[in-house]
């Protein structure tokens, strides 16, 4: 059968592109012939909040004083270096790893397919500030030309119910929803969603990243040894958490490597392909992540792994980490990051879960892309 994926392929992530692989691997090995399908960007319903402010403050003159003062100086190389191995990563996603999926520069849009599968990532999340995506109902579904429309792992992020009805678009997505031949989910926020919107529950699945097995991260060596790996956007770790991470590397006689997104206080920067990212993952001694799918990896193999935990990541982090009962290593004093990162992960019952949850995906998806 010939089965399309509309996930977030193109966003410059390792996250989205692994989850990406990781579906199209997993359908494949059911027997079907896959393609990815990209979406129309539509306007945001949200109005951004990074308003421009005005002031004394703004004046040329104090900009010029400020541009003068070490602090500046400092800040602004930092800032550069940050810019420079971030738009190398933007480069090689768009140039090397898209061809990895078999993604063309020239966009997929409306073929005819047997099946649809939405998902995963936060495709249903159309209630972001700033979105690069908007309120793509696309991404819910309409206008597609597939036999089937099944949504996989998918989830609506930071977007609530609430947010919903308060921009109006509640029955609106509840109408695209309801076109779905079957609907799984990634999180409890995005199923009760769903329940409150269409009156039925959706099946809640695990992320592709751990449904794959991702057998050709087997065949990368690294060669690196006794290092920590930083798992986060640039410049998110910082101040307190940065130092207490460089004490707990001294104290354990540990090498600071950050992959993908340049930090200033790490020993070394690795801009890496998606696949070596997972390999030095499955390599390294400890993680400490503050995303998602920095957590997702540590799970994956099974790592001594820490996850700060602030308000803006506290939900989905939150729900993932009581479903795998990993909730004890979240990084909320830095005070206990020593004793959450000594815990070993392979003697808490983690692969059972990991293998009841990889059953009920595979048996979704089967059921879901028979005709």
């Amino acid at each position: 059968m010939n089965i399309g994926i509309m996930s977030m392929q193109r966003v410059e992530n390792y996250g989205s592109f692994l989850q990406a692989y990781g579906l199209k691997k997993e359908i494949e090995k059911l027997g079907h012939s896959v393609q990815f399908v990209d979406y129309q960007v539509e306007s945001s319903i949200v109005l951004s909040q990074n308003k421009h402010k005005t002031g004394f403050s703004d004046s040329r003159f104090c900009k010029a004083i400020h541009m003068l003062s070490p602090n500046y100086r400092q800040w602004r190389k930092k800032q550069m270096k940050m810019n420079y191995t971030f738009q190398d990563f933007i480069n090689a996603y768009n140039e090397q790893y898209l061809s990895e999926l078999n993604v063309k520069k020239e966009y997929n849009v409306t073929p005819e397919l047997d099946a649809l599968v939405i998902g995963s990532d936060e495709v249903f999340n159309c209630t972001q500030s700033g979105s690069r995506v908007g309120f793509s109902k696309q991404l819910f579904g309409k206008d597609n030309k597939a036999k089937k429309l099944i949504s996989y792992a998918a989830s609506f992020g930071s977007t609530t119910y609430e947010k919903l009805k308060q921009y109006h678009i509640d029955q609106e997505v509840a109408d695209l929803l309801l076109q779905f031949d079957s609907i799984s989910v990634r999180d409890e926020n995005s199923k009760e969603i769903i329940e409150k919107l269409c009156n039925i529950s959706p099946q809640c699945h695990i992320d592709p990243v751990l449904l794959y097995d991702f057998p050709e991260v087997d065949d990368i060596s690294v060669s690196l040894k006794n290092y920590i790996v930083v798992y986060a956007y640039a410049d998110r770790i910082k101040g307190e958490e940065a130092e207490a991470i460089r004490r707990f590397a001294e104290q354990e006689n540990k090498k600071i490597l950050s992959l993908g997104f340049y930090q200033p206080f790490c020993d070394e920067y690795i801009l890496a392909s998606p696949l070596e990212v997972l390999a030095y993952i499955k390599h390294a001694d400890y993680i400490i992540t503050d995303t998602f799918h920095g957590t997702v990896f540590s799970i994956k193999y099974q790592k001594k792994f820490g996850t700060i935990i602030r308000d803006s990541n506290r939900q989905k982090l939150g729900d993932l980490m009581h479903r795998f009962d990993v909730a004890n290593q979240q990084i909320t004093n830095l005070e206990n990051i020593s004793k959450i990162l000594y815990c070993n992960m392979k003697e808490n019952g983690l692969n059972k879960i990991l293998l009841q949850e990889k059953k009920s995906a595979l048996d979704y998806l089967k059921s879901s892309l028979v005709f």
